[in-house]
């Protein structure tokens, strides 16, 4: 047996323990050595492989423990920037506990971006809404240039006319002309200026007694030659038992029946407008009741119900090119009506007509004492003020003019001062019983001329003549002492009326 081919610790041993002869002479011997041999070399192998793979998996578990840990402190590193970022948006300061808790954390995000989505919702939609409102904006400024500009064509035109003709009797119908155009304008100017005095809250409900029974059949009777245009007729219902004496506003009372009344003529051809007063009940010195103005006209579709009293708003466009208007009516009289407690509410049908209503909860006046309505409406008669002393300031030539030649047909005393400086030495020099007084002039404006004027006298009636209509400037002017004021282009009527009241002063 060649021991050269055995595993040195199995020749090592076979050496020290067995002769080459012994083993020799013993075959079975022989292949137990062999089978020994094999094992050690096997073994020797395996621990070889073992020894190897170990240290393979030495270096690949290190790799991968490197791994973990750069993952791991990398994880750690966002997890602190979002804990940071989530106390940041925490916007409600709520206790958020350990750093670690994140179902706080992941609570508190979605929270948050529950709030970001609804604060986009809300912008989306109020971007939505501007877009709207502009676009509304857009067309009512091309329906009121279209208002502003149609009787103003009218009145330039028939002045040229005027200018070119000597007819008498072209004249005349000229003269009604330009009164209708010019009435139109000043009417729209009125809407105009009431829209933006409600809107800025400042419209006070006065409490003066008036008969409500009178006041609406003024109202018809002013509008009876406007509803003729249209071949219309007007009626008005009253209920037998109704209680005509009350306490409130008959001028915006007045304004939201006229309003609704012009709109019924408007919107009606040939047909009939019904204004009723219908006594609901009486409790306690106050009387509830309902104004219905009816009309047999267009009608207005239920899906535009709401539009109707949306400012800037008509309920089509084809609408206002076909009937003129600006759609401010409605508004201001659901808007007024709101002053007053109620609340405007109509029904209609298309080609059948449509029927405005509201109800109005108000004191009875038990003195019966209501003022003379007649100053409040179109058909108020101009009384004469022979020997009223007026001091006119003024610095506009041709506004001078007018009012003088107004004021003459009164035979009011009229002296003039082209601005606040002269209006102030003219008061020291003279006596006056009224002061007109114009706000924006040169060297010294109204402002300055009435607080000069308050200095030595607090009593005299100074009424501002103005086309300043921004309020902010008249509530300054109410604040210095001016005691009311006209606004510019100016009723004659109103001027007249407001003479009256210092007449006797």
């Amino acid at each position: 047996m060649n021991r050269s081919h055995l595993h040195i610790n199995l020749k090592r041993q076979l050496d020290k323990f067995l002769s080459e002869e012994f083993i020799e002479q013993n075959p079975n011997l022989i292949s137990f050595i062999q089978a020994v041999n094999q094992t050690y070399l096997n073994y020797e192998k395996d621990a070889e492989l073992f020894e190897q793979s170990s240290r393979l998996n030495d270096k690949e578990y290190g790799e991968m423990n490197a791994k973990l840990k750069d993952e791991l402190e990398k994880r750690v590193f966002f997890q602190s920037k979002l804990i940071d970022a989530i106390k940041q948006l925490n916007a409600e300061g709520q206790e958020l506990g350990s750093d670690d808790n994140l179902l706080d954390l992941l609570h508190i995000l979605h929270k948050e971006i529950e709030i970001k989505a609804e604060i986009q919702r809300q912008l989306y939609a109020s971007i939505a809404e501007a877009e709207e409102a502009n676009d509304a904006k857009s067309e009512f400024l091309s329906i009121m240039s279209h208002e502003i500009r149609t009787p103003l064509n009218a009145i330039i035109g028939l002045i040229y006319i005027m200018e070119k003709e000597n007819s008498l009797e072209s004249f005349h119908e000229n003269i009604d002309v330009l009164k209708h155009s010019a009435q139109n304008l000043f009417l729209l100017i009125n809407n105009i200026l009431d829209f933006s005095k409600i809107e800025a809250g400042k419209v006070d409900i006065e409490k003066i007694p008036f008969n409500l029974v009178d006041l609406v059949k003024q109202i018809a009777r002013s509008l009876e030659a406007r509803a003729s245009e249209n071949l219309n007729t007007i009626e008005v219902k009253i209920d037998p038992d109704f209680i005509p004496n009350l306490v409130s506003d008959p001028l915006r009372i007045s304004q939201v029946i006229t309003n609704l009344i012009s709109n019924a003529i408007k919107f009606t051809q040939e047909g009939k407008i019904t204004i009723k007063l219908h006594q609901v009940m009486m409790h306690e010195n106050i009387s509830s009741f309902k104004i219905e103005v009816t009309d047999t006209g267009i009608g207005i579709d239920k899906d535009k119900f709401q539009s109707i009293f949306q400012k800037f708003s008509q309920a089509e466009t084809k609408t206002s090119r076909q009937f003129g208007g600006t759609g401010l009516g409605l508004v201001i009289t659901k808007k007024l009506l709101n002053l007053l407690g109620s609340d405007i509410q109509f029904d209609s049908e298309i080609g059948k007509g449509s029927t405005f209503f509201f109800v109005l909860h108000l004191p009875i006046d038990s003195k019966a004492s209501s003022v003379n309505t007649n100053d409040l409406h179109e058909d108020y008669k101009e009384e004469n003020l022979k020997g009223l002393r007026v001091l006119l300031v003024e610095d506009n030539m041709i506004n001078t003019k007018i009012a003088q030649k107004i004021m003459s047909q009164w035979d009011v005393i009229v002296d003039c001062a082209e601005n606040g400086l002269i209006g102030v030495e003219k008061f020291n020099a003279n006596s006056y019983d009224v002061i007109l007084m114009d706000l924006s002039m040169p060297v010294m404006d109204g402002y300055d001329a009435t607080i000069e004027i308050r200095k030595t006298d607090k009593l005299i009636p100074i009424i501002a003549l103005t086309a300043s209509a921004s309020f902010g400037y008249l509530d300054r002017a109410l604040q210095i002492g001016i005691n009311e004021y006209i606004i510019k282009p100016f009723n004659p009527k109103e001027l007249n009326m407001k003479l009256r009241k210092y007449y006797f002063y």
